[in-house]
């Protein structure tokens, strides 16, 4: 997978989300961002189809998907994948999610504050220092 190197650029982003109008704004807010959201899943095995076909930059996962504790192993999956994960959840996890993903995204979250933890998920990928990190947003 091809990791983003400026910050120019748009994302190629999967979104991971089993609540439908949910995952249609995180859609609408990320296109507003000016980044491509590259598919929206609802289940682990659909989440990696995707990734594979359409080769994201980054995942955002719900940690529980259709009311199982499924998101930690997919994103270790995705990882194995060569995609790296933001979990954008309720559930934040403590245990396992550190070696998951970059980071967690407390739900609720607004628009604005979506946008910007990509924008610290960017930084990361790009091997830098965030200069902002947005309430709700913790890092591993």
């Amino acid at each position: 997978m091809s990791s983003p190197t400026r910050p120019d650029q748009p994302l190629r982003i999967l979104i991971v989300e089993d609540e439908a109008l949910l995952a249609l704004q995180m859609e609408g807010a990320l296109a507003d961002g000016g980044h491509e959201v590259v598919g929206l899943a609802d289940t682990p095995d659909e989440a990696v189809a995707l990734a594979d076909r359409a080769r994201p930059q980054l995942a955002l996962v719900d940690i529980q998907l259709h009311g199982r504790r499924v998101g930690v192993e997919l994103a270790l999956e995705l990882g194995r994948h060569g995609v790296p994960c933001l979990f954008a959840t309720g559930n934040c996890p403590e245990e396992g999610g550190r070696d998951a993903a970059l980071g967690c995204l407390h739900k609720p979250f607004a628009d604005r504050t979506l946008r910007e933890a990509v924008e610290v998920a960017r930084s990361l990928l790009g091997g830098h220092e965030p200069a902002f990190v947005p309430l709700g947003l913790h890092l591993y």
